[in-house]
């Protein structure tokens, strides 16, 4: 079995300044101006555990004066003392996930596991993982390729494996209505068809997603196109998806970093809170936005360190926590150039001082390493005109990973096999000392073209829909799982305009789509936020506007929904997400079906 992070043992069980908002819309006004529906035959999938009656979301509707009761979750253990793991002169070595490869036939194996974690020397932390303790592979998919994922749960709670950023039918998309229960497995089969990308996989289970997250469950996706696959074209009158958008071009993936582990690195940011015996705390009590560890992890190791004899790496960064933001910049402070967003990479590379990234958003970045080094920090993340800065992690400040440069050593990754196998324990991307350079001497000797691919320009036409975000809810609404917000036609363009009604921040993420910013508070995006997106950061008073085209899926009747909702975690699992179909045909939603979570 392969696990991440330090120690790891498998158990049995633009951001663009703007002005405020006037003028605002009905808060509690549907996504289209029609009453959302009732699906057809729905069964609600509530679950109780021990004494506890009152959910989170019981809390809420009782009123705002209850508003602060939403830190007080099961897993908050409010009177435990939090034990930040500081920096050490050598550091722990970066461990870089090993790569799951589909075998021959398009299949592979996950499975959601427990076991323990060392995250303070010698303690025992309890944590979850797929295919392993803490964390799981990269699974490198490719683009136009057919899979077939075998998934099994082997914990104690219902989970789900979402496709996060993948354009996957509703059946395969692993959201709420796909429980599988302790013990089950499934089979489920998709082909991706969009252009190539850093994704990721997390549970999705309705309510807990926070929790299970937090424990470990997360991954990262490599979405490639090595056979440079020949995009599909919309029907005739229609707009086009990111499924009829083009890759890279080749000239920019051969000149790129990527080589896995070695100049191509995966970094999964996340944060920790862990008591001096081990245990993992939950949401902060009186925090806007949930969980803010004062831990700050790199594939799943605190103080991490990777040593390289590269000048020149890509850097696949991936913000992976529950409700922190970070402001992502080198301690040095050059630049970073910005090549990749969600959805794949940009048009021609950005240099920026800092990029801040919300929960769930990805970017890929171009970092020279000099001879003295350098660290990747958090500093200032651009969170907007938020009422209080400091309880939502505005100004703190972490060191997420330090680069030395070095003779080469076991830099590169392992590979798990199809099934799931491999070594017991991530590779470490960590050498010997040295000075030995290998690869371009800088970004500018990569030899980039001018353009890394073609984007095609976003339709600011079709339907138009409002999203407004305040508290826990949508449009004045919470989760409702027998209820359909809204429904869509594939390759019809629409125009969504989300608008952050509170001081605090929120985030907006939408599944089966990858969509572009049209502007935020009436400015166009910055350059870095300009390509391919599913997750937006909303800036607190302030609305943007995104330009969303839905694909159609051969093999998917519609019947399903998919989501929308805020991915700061605390906030999806207390009600901030709405759902919607995509080509259903009347009365056939299921909103609240149960059984598809094969066994």
């Amino acid at each position: 079995m392969t696990s991440l992070g330090p120690a790891a043992v498998p158990g049995p069980a633009a951001r663009s300044g703007g002005t405020a908002l006037s003028g605002l819309a009905d808060p509690t006004s549907p996504v289209d101006g029609t009453a959302p529906t009732k699906a057809t035959g729905a069964t609600t999938h509530a679950r109780h555990t021990g004494s506890v009656v009152l959910s989170r979301r019981g809390l809420l509707r009782a009123g705002s004066a209850l508003l602060a009761a939403t830190a007080l979750t099961p897993v908050l253990a409010a009177c435990a003392s939090e034990t930040p793991v500081g920096l050490t002169e050598d550091g722990r070595a970066l461990p870089i996930p090993p790569l799951l490869e589909p075998d021959a036939d398009g299949r592979f194996e996950l499975t959601a596991m427990t076991g323990t974690t060392e995250f303070l020397p010698g303690v025992a932390s309890d944590t979850w993982g797929y295919n392993g303790a803490h964390l799981g592979p990269t699974l490198r998919l490719a683009r136009g390729r057919s899979y077939e994922a075998v998934l099994t749960n082997d914990t104690d709670e219902d989970t789900t494996f979402h496709w996060h950023g993948l354009l996957v039918p509703a059946h395969a998309d692993g959201g709420p209505h796909h429980p599988l229960e302790p013990g089950a497995s499934q089979t489920i089969a998709f082909t991706p068809d969009q252009p190539s990308a850093t994704l990721w996989y997390h549970p999705h289970p309705h309510e807990k997603t926070s929790d299970q997250v937090r424990r470990g469950l997360a991954g990262m996706i490599l979405l490639e196109d090595p056979d440079e696959h020949a995009p599909g074209t919309a029907p005739e009158g229609s707009a086009p998806s990111a499924a009829e958008a083009p890759s890279a071009l080749p000239a920019a993936r051969t000149a790129l970093p990527h080589e896995y582990g070695v100049d191509d690195i995966p970094v999964i940011i996340q944060d920790l809170r862990v008591t001096e015996d081990g245990e993992l705390l939950g949401h902060n009590f009186g925090s806007d936005v949930g969980m803010l560890g004062e831990t700050v992890l790199a594939n799943g190791a605190p103080d991490a360190v990777l040593t390289t004899d590269r000048a020149v790496l890509r850097l696949r960064l991936l913000n992976g926590s529950l409700g922190r933001s970070y402001g992502l910049q080198l301690d040095s402070g050059d630049p970073l150039t910005v090549i990749g967003s969600d959805g794949g990479l940009l048009p021609e590379p950005v240099e920026v001082a800092s990029v801040t990234l919300s929960p769930a958003e990805r970017a890929e970045v171009l970092v020279e390493v000099p001879e003295a080094g350098v660290a990747l920090v958090s500093r200032s993340p651009d969170l907007g005109n938020v009422a209080d800065p400091e309880g939502v992690g505005g100004t703190d400040e972490f060191t997420i990973l330090r680069i030395r440069r070095g003779a080469e050593g076991a830099a590169s990754a392992g590979t798990a096999e199809g099934h799931g196998g491999g070594s017991s324990a991530a590779t470490s991307a960590n050498g010997s000392a040295g000075t030995a350079t290998t690869g371009p001497a800088s970004i500018s000797a990569l030899g980039l073209p001018a353009v890394l691919a073609e984007l095609p320009e976003p339709v600011d036409g079709g339907q138009q829909r409002s999203f407004n975000l305040r508290g826990r809810q949508i449009n004045g609404a919470s989760m409702d799982m027998e209820r359909i917000d809204a429904a869509m036609s594939s390759h019809a363009p629409e125009v969504w305009l989300l608008t952050n009604l509170d001081s605090a921040p929120h985030n907006f993420h939408v599944h089966n789509a990858q969509f572009r910013i049209l502007d935020v508070a009436g400015q166009a995006p910055a350059p870095e936020f300009a390509g391919w997106k599913d997750t937006v950061y909303l800036r607190p008073q302030e609305a943007v506007r995104i330009a969303v085209v839905m694909p159609h899926h051969e093999d998917d009747d519609g019947s399903l929904p998919y989501m929308y909702h805020c991915h700061l975690m605390l906030h999806e699992d207390d009600g901030m997400m709405g759902q919607f179909t995509v080509d259903a045909a009347a009365g056939s939603a299921q909103a609240g079906s149960a059984g598809h979570g094969g066994h």
